[in-house]
């Protein structure tokens, strides 16, 4: 064997090397990918527990919050206004949960926070809320609340609010 033999040897063993380790960082980008992804799942399962527990420790806020949803004009304005604000709280949540899951994939948890938004907007404060207030949301997120929590039928069961 001459020396360019080995040459060429060498670059063939280079050259199946450098696939080795782009295949090699290919998987460990994506592992990674995955266990971000996950952990901004947790993250923000964790952020929305925490608004609903939130809520619950504070009765009044809860009251004025349910109360905006079912009969919002039975409420003094403060009150209303006090209940549409944690709706924007929650459907702000929401809105950052539903740009993640898109960019992610991730169709079968939207499906349940889906279920969620439609039961609260499907309510007469929660389709007023929505009215009033449609145009602060991102537009892809609005046209997602649109078509999918509002596009049906309201459900008669969504009339009885209980804990999220």
């Amino acid at each position: 064997m001459t020396i360019q033999d080995f040459g060429a040897i060498g670059e063939i063993v280079g050259g199946i090397a450098v696939i080795a380790t782009l295949i090699y960082l290919a998987i460990q980008v994506k592992q990674s990918n995955v266990s971000t992804h996950r952990n901004m799942y947790a993250q923000a399962a964790t952020t929305i527990s925490g608004f609903w527990l939130t809520l619950a420790k504070q009765p009044d806020l809860y009251r004025n919050f349910t109360t905006a949803l079912r009969d919002p004009d039975s409420l003094a304005p403060h009150e209303r206004d006090q209940g549409f604000l944690v709706m924007d709280s929650y459907l702000s949540l929401m809105e950052s949960y539903y740009l993640h899951n898109i960019e992610y994939g991730e169709e079968i948890s939207q499906q349940r926070w889906g279920r969620m938004l439609r039961r609260m907007l499907s309510l007469p404060g929660g389709r007023r809320y929505w009215s009033e207030r449609r145009a602060s949301f991102h537009d892809e997120f609005a046209a997602y609340i649109d078509e999918t929590a509002l596009g049906d039928e309201p459900s008669r069961r969504s009339a009885d609010l209980r804990a999220p």
